[in-house]
């Protein structure tokens, strides 16, 4: 493997961190359209899923007191009961009309979102919860990015934005292991085979990352944060259906 790609992935886990840290969610949006286009379909996904286990473990730690436990279980526990089927579609099908459609229900789904937020619609009940942790649950072992699902939810239910931080890590971890184990089952194990430098240098990349998102988390109000969470998901939803595009074309 040529030095250039070890040392792209390991760039892209440090700016994922920071993203991670700062707005909650962003980790597998960074990463998963770039991996997909570097290392292959299922290997990037499964790489993202691996990683995206650590970054929330070590911000968990110093958001504890704010997460609410019940949105975790209401959002959670779906998304884990649909991984299974996901799964199964992801490493039956073809990885470029995935994309293209879970990008374009996504892009869908934050534009409406958006538009209902704007005449003070609010929805935050039972059902929109299962329908965000599906999408969730799904879009994280298909795509590699169950952030624009989560995002939506937050825009409709006027989710806080410390509390929505906080209550999402110990959902991320339980999608990345839940999805990760369960890919690994279906796919018999597909890591890429980065050398051991870039492993190390992962580690070091999500620490640093952290420490970067905190620092910044400091110095910008909620509003920007809100911002910059619609963004992201409005651009990691378009990478990933450029990525998917891609693929189609060959």
């Amino acid at each position: 493997m040529e030095v250039l790609i070890p040392l792209a992935v390991v760039g892209l886990v440090l700016l994922a961190a920071v993203i991670q840290r700062l707005v909650g969610l962003g980790f597998g949006m960074v990463m998963a359209p770039f991996l997909v286009v570097l290392i292959g379909a299922h290997e990037g996904v499964m790489l993202v899923n691996f990683l995206s286990i650590f970054a929330p473990m070590l911000v968990l730690p110093r958001i504890w007191s704010d997460i609410e436990w019940r949105k975790v279980l209401w959002l959670g526990l779906p998304a884990l009961a649909v991984m299974p089927a996901a799964a199964w579609i992801s490493v039956n099908s073809s990885a470029g009309p995935l994309y293209v459609v879970v990008a374009a229900l996504v892009i869908i789904g934050l534009i409406t979102s958006m538009l209902l937020s704007r005449i003070t619609f609010e929805a935050d009940g039972a059902a929109t919860r299962v329908i965000a942790g599906i999408g969730s649950g799904a879009g994280t072992v298909i795509a590699g990015v169950g952030g624009p699902a989560v995002t939506i939810y937050a825009v409709l239910s006027r989710w806080p934005i410390m509390s929505m931080i906080a209550t999402l890590q110990p959902i991320w971890i339980m999608l990345s292991l839940g999805s990760f184990g369960i890919k690994w089952s279906f796919d018999d194990g597909a890591l890429p085979g980065l050398p051991w430098w870039a492993w190390a240098g992962s580690v070091v990349a999500i620490v640093l990352g952290i420490v970067i998102g905190e620092w910044l988390q400091r110095r910008i109000d909620e509003a920007l944060v809100r911002r910059l969470v619609l963004i992201l998901a409005f651009i990691g939803s378009i990478m990933a259906l450029i990525t998917g595009l891609r693929l189609m074309i060959g």
